[in-house]
């Protein structure tokens, strides 16, 4: 394994704090393509040229993508340019010098480096040792039916309306917009004409929504009403008064299990990993034979004295002889 090899956590761990500071200007991801057998064996070509070296160590531009690649996908966006590569490479340059500096300076020979190098150690050893251990957990298709067979009522898309509406102030506007839309106006360009609600760009148009989602006065109306259907008179919300059209309504449905195959999928495929993360973990306890040792706490003095606030016992009269 190369020095660059074992430096790219660091990188990644660098290059997350400084993205800021890197100077490197924000892009959007760009849409995923389809790379052609040609196009792929230049990539491996163009990654072979060699963009620095330190002390006869090459840092090659596949280093340099390495890097990048384990970033998350909007920061990795960012580095995805001429400018974005130069800020990676100065990085690697940066830390690349500095762990020579280091071994200069024989920092590996010092306690807190060893202790931080046996956690980093452990760390590993564990993560490594999890990993092997769900690495064999699948799902079968039968496990994807039976949970969603158990838990219809997870994949329910409830009862929904299309609406459109009109918001005014008060019954003058009101008036206006009924004698407009009496007068041969369409709904929607009354609505651009006279409604105060952003929606009036859209001629009113809300979408879908479902119960829950609107004020109770304007969804009672609304979920009331039938498709094509307007309201007679202004429902009142706290907002004003709104004149509705109901579009369209969905009535309630399940999704189907081809719908959503892959959500299953992966929650049980978390759920079987749990368990048996659970598991394993349970026995190694037991093989390794995990103590709690908890601090024993002090018996209270026989002659202490009584904190303040505790309640005194009533002292009684002897009785008389």
């Amino acid at each position: 394994m190369t020095r660059l090899q074992k430096s790219t956590g660091a990188l990644v761990a660098i290059l997350l704090l400084a993205a800021a500071a890197a100077g490197v200007a924000e892009t959007k991801a760009p849409a995923s393509k389809d790379v052609t057998p040609e196009a792929a064996q230049k990539q491996v070509q163009d990654g072979e040229k060699v963009m620095a070296k330190v002390d006869g160590t090459e840092i090659k531009l596949k280093d340099v993508r390495e890097i990048i690649a384990q970033l998350d996908p909007q920061r990795a966006a960012m580095y995805d340019n001429e400018m974005g590569y130069r800020a990676v490479l100065e990085e690697m340059i940066s830390l690349e010098v500095f762990a020579r500096r280091g071994e200069e300076l024989g920092v590996e020979k010092d306690p807190d480096f060893v202790k931080s190098m046996e956690g980093i150690r452990k760390e590993l050893l564990r993560r490594f040792a999890v990993d092997k251990t769900l690495k064999d957990v699948t799902v079968t298709d039968q496990e994807v039916k039976e949970y969603y067979d158990k838990n219809k009522d997870r994949f329910t898309t409830p009862e929904s309306v299309r609406a459109s509406h009109i918001l005014v102030s008060d019954d003058v506007e009101m008036k206006k917009v009924q004698d407009e839309l009496k007068g041969g106006m369409s709904f929607e360009d009354a609505a651009k004409k006279y409604s105060t609600c952003p929606s009036k760009e859209k001629g009113g148009d809300l979408g879908y929504f479902s119960k829950g989602q609107m004020v109770a006065e304007f969804e009672q109306a609304a979920f009331a009403m039938k498709p094509g259907e307007t309201s007679t008179e202004p429902v009142k919300t706290q907002f004003g008064l709104h004149l509705i059209k109901v579009v369209e309504k969905k009535e309630a449905s399940v999704r189907s299990l081809d719908e959503v195959k892959d959500q299953i999928k992966e929650t049980v495929l978390t759920e079987k990993q749990g368990k048996l993360y659970q598991d394993e973990l349970a026995k190694l306890r037991e093989k390794y034979k995990v103590e709690i040792v908890e601090e024993k706490k002090p018996e209270p003095a026989a002659d202490a004295k009584p904190a303040s606030g505790d309640v005194q016992p009533e002292k009684k009269e002897p009785a008389a002889k």
